[in-house]
């Protein structure tokens, strides 16, 4: 599900990460499945999910007090958040980002004199806040739409820039609505890992405050396996369309 050889959160990622499925009305009814070992029966059961970077970074592009950046992070894991029935993304999950930086442009080449972190975290560790996701059937395309638990007004995560030379910001809000894909189309069918990325048309992200320009500018780039773990570790998922 992510694949445009990506970038960072998505959050969401990452994804809350992550997490996986446009907006509009929902055209159908589309459900979870998880198939048992033995991959003659399907049943919707809540599983756990996991994840690894497909791509060399996570990214968040956009922009504050008028400063260009890309939040890069290097690998994430998602805590808490499951496939639950039918068709639901665990209220309360987040993901946690690890890995990251802050540059001045997306060839990653001028690097801020920033270190960037959440809160109470280690310098390079982001943490979102509680997400929600829903598996939607838009038009013919499969996606899950992620958002913080508050809904979209609410924070995805704070992100803190902190040095004494830093020009941006120390807090930084990501607020919005992310939509997951999978990227190679694969979403009905059941595979152990599904490669995902956000979904751009969609998704409606902001840093800061909520403006059409930011709308236009803040992106999530980059892309990530996800698979389940714990009992349902090594089982086959995907999504049934009704």
């Amino acid at each position: 599900m992510i694949r445009t050889k990506l970038g960072l959160l998505g959050l969401c990622a990452v994804v809350v990460g992550m997490m996986a499925m446009s907006a509009g009305a929902a055209q159908g009814a589309v459900s979870w499945l998880v198939l048992n070992a033995a991959k003659t029966v399907s049943t919707n059961l809540k599983a756990e999910l996991t994840g690894k970077v497909d791509t060399e970074h996570l990214e968040l592009v956009g922009e504050v007090v008028g400063l260009p950046i890309v939040v890069t992070c290097t690998n994430f894991t998602l805590n808490g958040v499951s496939l639950e029935v039918p068709d639901a993304l665990t209220t309360g999950g987040k993901v946690v980002f690890t890995g990251c930086k802050v540059y001045k442009e997306k060839l990653l080449k001028n690097e801020y004199l920033c270190t960037v972190k959440s809160a109470g975290a280690a310098v390079g560790t982001v943490e979102s806040g509680k997400g929600k996701g829903l598996v939607e059937l838009v038009g013919s395309e499969i996606l899950t739409k992620v958002e913080p638990e508050s809904g979209p007004t609410g924070a995805f995560a704070t992100i803190r820039f902190e040095g004494k030379e830093c020009p941006l910001p120390e807090s930084n809000v990501v607020h919005g609505t992310l939509y997951i894909k999978d990227c190679e189309n694969m979403a009905t069918l059941h595979l152990l890992e599904h490669l995902i990325e956000a979904e751009p048309v969609n998704t409606k992200l902001y840093v800061g405050g909520h403006s059409l320009k930011q709308l236009e500018i803040t992106k999530i780039l980059g892309s990530a396996f996800i698979l389940l773990k714990g009992a349902h570790a090594g089982l086959d998922w995907g999504v049934l369309d009704a």
